[in-house]
């Protein structure tokens, strides 16, 4: 084999190795798994269903009444060991703003600070309390920023003024 043979065979096999890499980078899991729970007011639930990013999630939009109370209950599962980033950091963006506690002036009343639990050694669950202010379609943003994949996940609600 020549020396210019060589010297191609090389960089192929160098350009190969680096383009599988890539590959296997792109189609590396995600760095978490959410499955959310719409609770409604009276105990019974709404809507439930995973969603692992980039997809939005195909079930329905869940259609909640103003000035009730429900509950999203989230676990969610670390793909990875050695998370860096704490589940508290998890982003929750009501109308791409910070979803705020007690905040009246958001279309999604939050009625308590969001508290993760720890259930396990990469799984943790949350409740989310909340009250429909205003009627309307609203977009929740459910975000977590990390070098491993990260997630961003979008929850549509729609909440409808109470039918007499």
């Amino acid at each position: 084999m020549s020396k210019k043979h060589s010297v191609i065979n090389r960089t192929t096999r160098r350009v190969g190795c680096g383009v599988a890499l890539l590959l296997f980078s792109a189609f590396a899991a995600h760095a978490c798994i959410f499955t959310y729970t719409l609770v409604g007011p009276g105990g019974e639930t709404e809507l439930a269903g995973s969603a692992v990013p980039p997809a939005l999630p195909s079930a329905a939009t869940p259609v909640v009444q103003v000035g009730k109370v429900y509950r999203i209950e989230i676990t969610m599962r670390e793909n990875h060991a050695n998370c860096r980033i704490d589940p508290q950091d998890t982003l929750f963006l009501l109308e791409e703003g910070r979803w705020r506690v007690l905040r009246e002036t958001q279309p999604l009343v939050l009625l308590a600070e969001i508290e993760w639990e720890q259930v396990a050694s990469r799984r943790y669950t949350t409740a989310i309390d909340f009250r429909p202010a205003e009627p309307g379609l609203w977009r929740i943003d459910v975000i977590r920023e990390c070098d491993r994949g990260g997630y961003h996940e979008v929850l549509l609600i729609e909440a409808v003024q109470e039918v007499s």
